[in-house]
């Protein structure tokens, strides 16, 4: 037998056969040309044909007119998803790479924000490359939200979405009983074309533009969140009992005498977390993290479980929650309630006196909470030593006092090997009876946030430790050196030095932190860190964490609130069981199950800040002409941003408003100059401004300086605001006037990197 046969030449795939084929002949082809060039069989032709139009809309080939089809490369042809500017203009990204590529508003054609197009190369703009949308591949709207407007005998929806700039005519017949003013869900029946506008059909009035219920609403759906549960969810939920029988009991480590507390914030319903200090003789601790134990009450597979994977995470509006899981398990049966007994599986973690950790274990136990304690209040315990409230929970005292020691020991300790102590502010939304915000509070980080804090990230980081590799475990890459040599320049355009090995060894960075704590451009020093630094992520191999300074760190503190979380308790408690592990720990069932639970977080988080930012537009729309001190935290050529000191939120000084002169732009000092007076506004600098114009549509809030003498600019409600009323600048009903100028936005807050 002959060993040494050659291999057949596999013939390429019925694709590879078209490329080729259309390679050789180096033009564009009738299908009537193709088949001899591929010497293809009558049979298959219609499959040739099918194929073709597939291609077409992933963009490797491209329909021209008379029927012939093109290689996209060879005629100047790019296909990617277009992102248009409020504005009107436009850009593509390519998908095979590359820089963007700029539109025109005339040169969008008909093509939408968000869709798949083919573009043509036409020229240049300065280094840019331009072009013009020749077909749209893939619609991304199906659906509009927006403020449904009457102009004559004319209704159309005007959308929420700024980059979506036109208007969708309703027929009458399909008002679904909607009237002017009313925000609405509508479906796109017909887009448009060069001669008519798009079309559409009202599938849900979704209430008065000026119920804040309905804004909240308009965030959900915007963001695809699942808000409703579905029936049989509810059904499966409704089947649980909080069953705290022997035979549910048995083999479980019984604390309930153990005077365990929980420590959140004020408006909190769901309580994951219930702590325990003691101090014992020698000056060693214990530390107990019990956490409630979902994982008892939602089995792997499940229609709960299903149901929690899919959405990942809970979601936390001013107004409301959506829960990853039914309220009835979330804010009862798994929640650490106050005085009643509870499932957890806890941590158990021994520190000496200097707050080294000597041993943890791991236990399934049963658990009373005997306090629910806030964060204010545990604050005004320890540290304004309160003494009416100090009498009150005297109990409590003692061990508040030593989870104070442990909480120094175990901060220290982690400022000693690198971690990140940044203690960024957040907002909290105090909202009258209607749901409207009365104040946006900046709360700054306490001595009990970080009580609870160092005690989180030590039962993860244990957890993370048991487990090894492969698991789900939370990591933080150290810095792209590209983005830290930018935030160098920034530091150096403030005075500062940021030592060289920074962006590789985070003990550099923390010794730098702690210096630039010290002064008041702290705020704005860590924000633009925040952004320099990569975004904490789920993977299912140790790649460290940059920012807590640790190797192994994973979430298990909140799986009544993150999906992961769930995942880690089922891998512990199988470990703990010597069990199979009940999650798929293939190298690509692992990557895939991360790719979904870091998508479905940052889903989550760009909702929470839009709904954020929709609170404080309204907050400053009352407040026009009021006054307030704040702090430049931006500056470029087209004016500066500016932090409120009284109100969480900020607004921007555009260059036109400063008044009497003409200002320079300093981009490597970050600063504005005026070149008659030499006054200047720079990155950290104290200003008094007046909230002169609210875009409430576009979120923008235009400020003023307090010092300039000139009215601010007369203020209109917007146009959802008035029933009928004709938006300014649109055609009514049909496509909006595309604008030619660039009016930047401010960009997105940072997150914290754990």
């Amino acid at each position: 037998m002959d060993h040494h046969r050659r291999r057949r030449k596999r013939r390429p795939s019925l694709e590879g056969q078209v490329m080729q084929a259309f390679e050789a002949a180096a033009r564009p082809l009738l299908p009537g040309e193709l088949y001899p060039l591929m010497k293809a069989a009558p049979e298959q032709t219609d499959a040739i044909n099918a194929l073709m139009e597939q291609l077409v809309t992933q963009g490797k080939l491209v329909s021209l007119k008379g029927g012939r089809f093109g290689l996209p490369e060879k005629m100047n042809l790019v296909h990617g998803e277009l992102s248009v500017h409020p504005d009107g203009f436009g850009f593509v990204t390519p998908e095979t790479g590359g820089r963007d590529i700029y539109l025109t508003a005339v040169n969008l054609k008909e093509a939408w924000h968000g869709d798949r197009v083919v573009v043509r190369i036409e020229g240049r703009r300065g280094s840019r490359q331009e072009g013009k949308v020749i077909r749209v591949l893939e619609r991304r709207h199906k659906e509009i939200l927006g403020l449904l407007c009457q102009a004559d005998q004319t209704y159309y929806v005007e959308p929420e979405d700024e980059h979506l700039i036109f208007n969708l005519v309703i027929p009458p017949e399909q008002l679904a009983s909607a009237e002017a003013g009313d925000m609405v869900r509508a479906a796109v029946a017909n887009y448009p074309t060069g001669h008519l506008n798009p079309q559409g059909v009202i599938l849900e009035v979704l209430g008065s533009v000026e119920d804040a219920a309905v804004q909240t609403r308009l965030v959900i759906l915007k963001y695809g969140l699942p808000d409703e549960f579905p029936p049989e969810v509810l059904a499966a939920a409704e089947q649980i009992s909080l069953d705290m029988s022997p035979r549910v009991l048995k083999d479980r480590l019984d604390l309930r005498e153990l005077p365990m507390v929980t420590i959140d914030g004020e408006t909190a319903r769901d309580f994951d977390d219930g702590v325990y200090v003691e101090k014992k003789p020698g000056g060693t601790y214990t530390l107990y993290v019990a956490i409630a134990d979902v994982s008892h009450y939602v089995a792997p597979g499940s229609i709960l479980d299903r149901e929690a994977e899919r959405r990942g995470n809970s979601v936390y509006f001013p107004q409301r929650a959506v829960h990853m899981l039914p309220e009835q398990l979330a804010t009862d049966i798994c929640s650490l309630r106050p005085d009643v007994d509870r499932l957890a599986v806890v941590v158990i973690l021994d520190y000496d006196r200097t707050g080294k950790l000597k041993r943890f274990h791991f236990a399934r136990a049963v658990i009373r909470n005997h306090a629910r304690l806030t964060y204010l209040l545990v604050h005004r315990l320890l540290t304004e030593k309160d003494r009416a409230l100090r009498q009150q929970y005297r109990p409590f005292l003692k061990m508040l006092g030593w989870m104070e020691e442990l909480r120094t020991l175990l901060r220290d300790r982690r400022g000693e090997r690198g971690s990140l102590l940044m203690s960024i502010p957040e907002a909290e939304v105090v909202l009258d009876d209607k749901g409207w915000p009365v104040d946006i509070r900046r709360v700054d980080s306490l001595l009990s946030h970080q009580i609870i804090e160092e005690f989180m990230i030590a039962a993860n980081e244990a957890v993370a430790v048991f487990l090894g590799e492969p698991s789900l475990l939370r990591v933080h890459e150290p810095p792209d050196p590209a983005k830290i040599t930018v935030f160098r320049g920034f530091l150096k355009s403030l005075g500062f030095v940021l030592p060289k090995e920074a962006h590789r060894d985070p003990r550099a960075l923390k010794a730098f932190l702690e210096e630039v704590q010290k002064t008041p451009l702290a705020p704005m020093v860590l924000l633009m860190l925040l952004r320099s630094l990569k975004q904490a992520r789920y993977a299912g191999e140790a790649l460290g964490h940059y920012g807590l300074a640790t190797e192994w760190y994973t979430h298990f503190t909140s799986p009544i609130r993150r999906y992961p979380d769930l995942l880690v308790h089922r891998l512990l408690l199988a470990k703990l069981a010597g069990k199979k592990a009940p999650v798929s720990l293939e190298p690509d069932d692992l990557e895939a199950t991360c790719n979904h639970l870091n998508k479905r977080e940052r889903l989550g988080v760009e909702a929470e800040r839009e709904m954020l930012a929709r609170m404080q537009v309204r907050f400053l729309f009352h407040r026009v002409g009021e006054t307030f001190s704040g702090r430049v935290t931006g500056v470029n050529a087209f004016g500066f941003f500016v932090a409120l000191d009284e109100v969480f939120a900020e607004g921007l000084v555009r260059l036109v408003d400063l008044p009497n002169d003409y200002y320079r732009y300093d981009e490597m000092r970050m600063r504005l100059t005026g070149r008659k007076t030499g006054s200047s506004f720079a990155l950290g600098d104290q200003v008094r401004v007046t909230v002169a114009h609210v875009d409430i549509r576009r979120r923008h809030v235009n400020l003023i300086l307090a010092e300039e003498e000139s009215e601010p600019e007369a203020v209109s409600r917007e146009p959802e605001t008035e029933k009928g009323a004709r938006p300014k600048g649109r055609r009514p009903g049909g496509q909006r006037r595309r604008g030619a100028g660039k009016k930047p936005k401010a960009e997105a807050k940072g997150e914290k990197p754990a």
